[in-house]
């Protein structure tokens, strides 16, 4: 029989937390925790649930069976465990590469763990095998580079820790290798970093709550965080996604945290608390990986221990006379209008309450606490989720009609190329609005571009889901800092550019080159603009040369900002340089400016266009060499950091004082800056 051994490293865990968080005297104490444990599998077993056994509902509860025995040492659990590993072999279900099917594998491995019987892990290795054969010609669905095929959610509990477990026990990282591309491939489309939570699948991208709420399913968040709590107990402590996966661990639970009831419970749809019904097994899945958290030292104890008794308190409140677990959300994939009663159970729920019920055994007795928890001593939870190292980037785009897009931790935007030619769009600049700090155009570009399984939806970039997103229009207008002659009163717009070339790609800093060629007045008219961003700033420096006819051109030109909602005033500082607007999207707050030297403003004015757009002008004129250079740039409001005009006034005349007089860059000093005359054809 498996007993744990005393831990002496748990028995200072305790006395800590109880330093911290004395246990209220109502709180249960673990013999009665245990004994509810012990009805709700005895009751279980009595009832077995009608699913196959190699089910994914049944997998919660294999697992809880396993740790009830850990806690308990009644040896009729992991009897009555492995007498269904029996009935399958210890192998999965029928369908190859559903996670469904993969999800049972756990338990035969938890009891692998237990006897070292090869046959409770052989046929987890030879179906890897197949699967990896099965999926060989898929082709990458984001920018982890998986397949996808975890579309849904709650598969992230059913298949991930079955491969990060086998690599654990066989020393073989390449079952692992494979199941973390597809996490992070799963996490890139369904997880919304603004909640912190995971859509159900990528049908319900565009889906509302009847109260106008984006919907979070809770028993597919509670699947995910069980999955989540499952890896990080077999990776490696140097394995070089851990931080990734402990800072997600971050955010959802303090997500989470935030999102529980007074009742203690949590609701069907995350984020609509008002609805009357809590929901059991969702609740378990949060509080066994709350509790998980305490135990593993990376929680404050003092601030989820009041949450971990008191969904314990109301699930133990759901357990019916006979031991059955009540109100449990039967089968379906969303949190819509599904029976929550008292008499509605499933095998799935029963699982997750002796999960979590185990779990809070080992916060309170020391002596059933795990030994093996090396990995986590000294480890610090990051204090947010970041998937991967902000830095500034830039990049052409064929694969979307010749774009050129650029960021960095703060702000994206984007201009079009030679492919958009014959429409509309011309050298304005694009705005990106983007919540998160790390690189977003790769992502949003592979993701708006692909059908995905599940459903076959893509995840458009002019939506946010959680990001940010494309809202600002620019047609044929100057965007966002976009340069174009003026003269006779009038704007002459440059078309799209021609060519491109990229000087500097580092972490830090980008720099790349534009070529744009046009007739103006019978003559050729090209320009090189030189753009140049650094991490950390708002706004872009911007360095343009003309020419006419391959001299340089000596002539007024105007940069301007398009604004978004008809009746925005400019704000017009020729003093400092500095032109800006501040209007309001969809409910949040947007400001553009542009900022240079104000020794070389001529005025500032607006154009209103036919359709009665207003565009906001500073009026320049080249120097000698035909060049002229300025800043532009944007600061939302989504982003959080710049929420009100005000802030955005402050923002744009600290970076004028700043960087105006001392550029991020000087291309003039540079031999290689230069108007490129090249064998294109010239637009007219």
């Amino acid at each position: 029989m498996h007993r744990p051994q005393r831990s002496i490293s748990g028995k200072f865990l305790l006395l800590a937390l109880a330093m911290v968080s004395p246990l209220a005297a109502a709180d249960p104490k673990p013999g009665a925790i245990l004994q509810d444990m012990q009805r709700v599998a005895d009751w279980q077993i009595a009832n077995p649930s009608k699913h196959a056994i190699h089910d994914w509902t049944q997998a919660p509860f294999f697992l809880g069976l396993s740790a009830l025995h850990q806690v308990s040492g009644e040896a009729k659990y992991l009897e009555a465990l492995d007498s269904f590993g029996k009935q399958l072999s210890y192998g999965p279900g029928p369908r190859l590469t559903h996670a469904d099917d993969h999800a049972v594998l756990q338990a035969w491995l938890e009891i692998y763990r237990l006897d070292k019987d090869k046959a409770k892990i052989e046929p987890s290795v030879a179906h890897f095998e197949k699967v990896i054969g099965a999926l060989a010609n898929e082709t990458p669905k984001s920018i982890s580079g998986g397949t996808f095929t975890w579309c849904w959610c709650d598969a992230l509990f059913m298949s991930p820790p079955v491969w990060a477990h086998l690599s654990q026990i066989t020393d073989d990282p390449k079952y692992f290798e494979w199941a973390d591309r597809e996490w992070w491939t799963t996490t890139d489309v369904l997880y919304d970093p603004t909640h912190h939570l995971y859509y159900r699948d990528n049908k319900f991208f565009a889906k509302r709550s009847p109260s106008g709420k984006k919907v979070f399913w809770a028993r597919g968040n509670g699947w995910v965080v069980g999955g989540l709590i499952h890896v990080l107990d077999y990776l490696p402590s140097n394995h070089p996604s851990r931080v990734k996966y402990l800072g997600l661990y971050h955010d959802m639970m303090h997500a989470l945290l935030k999102l529980q009831n007074p009742d203690g419970l949590w609701r069907t749809s995350l984020l609509d608390s008002q609805d009357p019904q809590g929901e059991s097994s969702g609740t378990a899945f949060f509080i066994y990986s709350m509790a998980w958290g305490v135990n593993r030292g990376l929680l404050p104890a003092d601030v989820f221990i009041p949450a971990v008794m008191k969904g314990y308190q109301s699930l133990a409140n759901n357990i019916q006379p006979s031991g059955m677990m009540g109100f449990i959300q039967k089968i379906g994939e969303a949190p819509d209008n599904l029976e929550t009663g008292a008499d509605s159970t499933e095998v799935y729920g029963s699982g997750a309450f002796l999960l979590a019920g185990s779990e809070i055994v080992r916060l309170l007795d020391p002596t059933k606490r795990r030994t093996n928890l090396a990995t986590f001593q000294g480890v610090k939870l990051p204090e947010s989720f970041i998937p991967a190292k902000p830095r500034a980037f830039a990049r052409f785009v064929p694969e979307r009609s010749d774009d050129f897009a650029w960021e960095n931790d703060l702000v994206a935007f984007r201009t079009y190329g030679p492919a958009l030619r014959p429409g509309p769009e011309n050298s304005g600049i694009d705005c990106w609005f983007k919540r998160v700090p790390y690189p977003i155009i790769d992502k949003w570009y592979m993701e708006d571009r692909l059908k995905l399984p599940y459903g076959k939806v893509n995840k458009p970039y002019h939506d946010d889901q959680g990001e940010g997103y494309d809202v600002y229009k620019v047609g044929d207008s100057r965007g966002c800092g976009g340069i174009s002659v003026w003269a006779d009163g009038k704007l002459h717009n440059s078309d799209t550019f021609i060519a491109h070339r990229v000087i500097e790609n580092t972490p830090e800093r980008v720099a790349f080159e534009l070529d744009y060629a046009s007739d103006f007045k019978g003559k050729v008219l090209r320009e090189t603009k030189r753009i140049t961003l650094i991490m950390g700033q708002r706004l872009f420096q911007c360095d343009s040369r003309f020419t006419l006819d391959g001299a340089p051109a000596n002539f007024n030109v105007a940069i301007g900002l398009a604004t978004q909602v008809i009746g925005t005033t400019p704000v017009f500082s020729p003093k400092t340089g500095t032109m800006q607007l501040w209007e309001t999207l969809d409910g949040l707050g947007v400001g553009t400016a542009i900022a240079m030297d104000p020794s070389r403003v001529m005025e500032m004015t607006t154009l209103t266009d036919a359709a009665g757009e207003t565009h906001a002008l500073c009026l320049v004129r080249t120097d000698g060499h035909g060049g002229v250079r300025w800043f532009s740039g944007f600061g939302w409001e989504g982003q959080g950091e710049i929420t009100t005009e005000k802030e955005w006034t402050a923002y744009l005349q600290r970076f004028a004082a700043k960087f105006v007089k001392t550029p991020f860059a000087d291309p003039s000093k540079d031999p290689s800056f230069k108007v490129h005359t090249l064998d294109l054809p010239v637009a007219h």
